[in-house]
């Protein structure tokens, strides 16, 4: 009688399975509460493990040190001026208004008060904790500017080195926008203002940077 052949060996993931929208989301909101009521250096993981109702282990296995933790909160905002990158890549939008809408975004992201909260706390504890500075400036500051980069190379706008040019525009958009909001808590500006200023940033960065049309493949 025939033995049957050996069933090849099952391989099964080790570890933790990649987390869901849903327990990434629990976790990230749980951690900007802390962060928020108690700043950077007195936030405890143990508190936000409580809050996010999952254990420390778990939270460490997932973001290795606090400011893994932080730089995913952060990144949780930014991600969302990146997700459309492709779609302008490929769109047939005139540059000026792909690159209005971008700069619309910007503004907007740091009109939000939970993000602008997080970036008073970053710009706070930079010098006492480099590290977590050099982490963000490397997930969402270069990659920014990589992507944008991008998109003004397709564009044959601000060439030849396009990675100068991209932060040249986001200069244009934020400007002393940013030190505004910042230093004035009571600052508001309404949407129609952000559109305005928006507009007006794109025109004078293409006065100097005019678009020659997109480059072709």
């Amino acid at each position: 009688m025939k033995k049957k052949p050996a069933k090849p060996p099952v391989h099964r993931p080790v570890g933790r399975p990649p987390l869901d929208a849903a327990d990434r989301k629990r976790i990230l909101d749980a951690t900007a509460e802390v962060f928020l009521e108690h700043g950077f250096e007195r936030a405890s993981t143990a508190e936000i493990a409580r809050r996010a109702r999952t254990s420390k282990q778990t939270l460490y296995q997932l973001f290795p040190s606090k400011a893994e933790l932080f730089v995913a909160v952060i990144g949780s905002h930014t991600e969302q001026l990146f997700v459309r990158h492709n779609e302008y890549l490929a769109s047939d939008k005139p540059p000026r208004v792909a690159l209005g809408e971008m700069a619309y975004s910007i503004l907007k992201l740091f009109t939000a008060p939970d993000f602008l909260s997080l970036y008073r706390i970053l710009v706070a504890e930079a010098q006492n904790f480099p590290e977590l500075a050099r982490q963000l400036w490397l997930h969402s500051t270069v990659r920014g500017h990589a992507l944008l980069a991008e998109y003004l190379r397709s564009r044959r706008i601000g060439g030849p080195d396009y990675r100068k040019t991209a932060p040249r525009f986001l200069s244009f958009v934020l400007g002393d926008y940013l030190v505004n909001v910042m230093l004035n808590p009571d600052l508001q500006l309404s949407d129609r203002a952000l559109r305005a200023r928006a507009r007006q940033a794109v025109d004078d960065f293409l006065v100097l940077h005019p678009a020659r049309g997109a480059k072709k493949a």
